[in-house]
């Protein structure tokens, strides 16, 4: 490999030295792969200390290869990046530097780490539409074709309710095929991640460090899942470690992934938006789960909704914002947010498409939909279809029980469950056998407590058979 790397590099100096080719166009153009010769070249040039990315794009866009860049003269050199910049670039033109720069490659491999420059084939191609792509990229895990990604992101000091809207939307979007894009910090990034992968579809984290770095520690568990089965990504070099001047840069990597951009919770000030400001800049589509006007961790979503965000509702409400048609027939039909849940997608994803993940991605159907199914997502615009039964979990039955029309605290409902208890292991006896089958069932079976109440109680108030207002619940669906 080594060798080859200098052979290329003699034929630029011939041709920069008088030898023409092709007509007397030195630059070759990129084909539809890449040799290892022209990525162990872009390594080289990405790693050169001292010479950034603004430099690294100034001379691909002179010279459009690595190839080209090693035949630039000095005074071209320096017309493009300084005088500085040029002497750099002439060292590191070395042999020996060639030969580092081809070790160090293989060293990245055998711990796993890929590279991808801009020109190859691999590089995400949502990527490059955005005004300033990163001229490279490092990473971890796979990263397979996103034919659909959402950027799921928000404070790192989420409430109880970002976590939980956080989990249903991230998850509800995995299961439908959606790629779930975040940034692997605390709070909102790290739970969207982790409901992704949880509901056995794919999730990509885009570190403000090198993807040798887990930052922040605590989120080491779903690092090394995402290295193991998702993707981790960054601009910056094995190495690089995590400060603060690095985050900003990379929100818009995170936003430039992505078809669209959800926001479940941010304060009025957070740096959530620094990334929706990106989004919009890029295209993107920008969404915000609403809260009240009282709770500070919700009002950066409520000021992105009053100026022109779309309020997230629900699942199936996004997979027709992304034109996933098909996803939101299978995570719920009709409108509005009672429409789709959480357990409406999981029950449907895991009866037709084994893990998920394939059903939006895809195209196909799901096993078990009939042709009526099949040819009434197409056009028929007026034709009226079947209600579907809203979902059954363990909880549901328990506390609509505990529910009435006049309204209740969380502590009078789960004093009303623990009143009860014969009814709540009734309710799980009564659980149908594939509902049963999964591990998370037989824990939410036993007595819940106040985590497993909320859930419970945000996932019948987006299906519309609870409300709340002021704290207070009230069954809705007996009015």
């Amino acid at each position: 490999m080594d060798s080859s790397i200098f052979i290329w590099k003699e034929q630029a100096r011939n041709e920069r030295n008088g030898g023409k080719e092709d007509g007397g166009n030195t630059i070759i153009e990129r084909k539809n792969d890449m040799t290892e010769e022209e990525l162990t070249g872009y390594f080289w040039l990405c790693g050169i200390s001292g010479i950034g990315a603004v430099s690294v794009r100034r001379l691909l866009e002179r010279a459009e290869t690595v190839k080209g860049v090693l035949a630039l003269s000095r005074e071209s050199e320096a017309a493009l990046i300084g005088p500085a910049r040029a002497a750099l670039l002439e060292r590191a033109k070395e042999e020996k530097r060639l030969r580092e720069a081809a070790r160090r490659l293989e060293g990245y491999r055998e711990k796993g780490i890929f590279f991808l420059p801009l020109p190859h084939p691999a590089y995400p191609s949502r990527l490059k539409e955005i005004p300033d792509p990163p001229v490279a990229l490092y990473g971890k895990g796979k990263l397979p074709e996103m034919p659909c990604a959402a950027a799921v992101i928000g404070t790192r000091e989420c409430s109880e309710y970002g976590r939980q809207t956080t989990r249903y939307f991230a998850a509800g979007l995995a299961r439908a095929g959606v790629t779930v894009v975040s940034g692997l910090a605390r709070g909102v990034d790290g739970i969207a991640g982790r409901a992704a992968m949880e509901a056995g579809g794919f999730s990509a984290a885009v570190l403000g460090c090198g993807v040798d770095l887990c930052y922040p520690p605590e989120n080491r568990p779903l690092y090394e899942w995402l290295e193991r089965e998702g993707c981790l990504l960054s601009e910056y070099p094995p190495g690089t470690r995590p400060e603060a001047r690095l985050f900003p840069a990379r929100n818009r990597i995170i936003s430039g992934l992505s078809d669209l951009v959800l926001v479940t919770e941010a304060r009025e000030r957070s740096g959530t938006l620094i990334t929706v400001d990106m989004a919009l800049e890029q295209g993107r589509e920008v969404y915000a789960v609403p809260g009240r006007i009282t709770d500070t961790c919700s009002r950066g979503c409520n000021r992105l909704i009053a100026g022109g965000a779309g309020a997230a509702l629900s699942v199936p409400q996004l997979l027709r914002a992304l034109h996933m048609d098909e996803g939101a027939e299978n995570a719920g039909t009709g409108e509005g947010p009672e429409s789709g849940t959480d357990g409406e997608e999981k029950d449907r994803a895991e009866s037709g498409s084994g893990k998920g993940a394939g059903a939006g991605r895809t195209g196909e159907k799901p096993a078990g939909e009939g042709a009526e199914s099949k040819s009434s997502s197409g056009g028929g615009a007026g034709r009226e279809k079947p209600k579907e039964e809203p979902p059954v979990r363990p909880l549901t039955a328990s506390v609509l029980r505990a529910l009435d029309c006049d309204p209740r605290t969380l502590d009078e409902i789960l004093e009303r469950l623990r009143e009860r208890p014969e009814e709540q292991n009734e309710d799980c006896r009564r659980e149908p056998e594939e509902a049963r089958s999964g591990q998370e069932i037989p824990s939410r079976c036993a007595m819940p407590g106040l985590p497993e109440l909320m859930e419970e109680l945000l996932l019948l108030c987006l299906e519309g058979r609870a409300a709340c207002r002021a704290g207070l619940y009230t069954r809705t669906d007996l009015l």
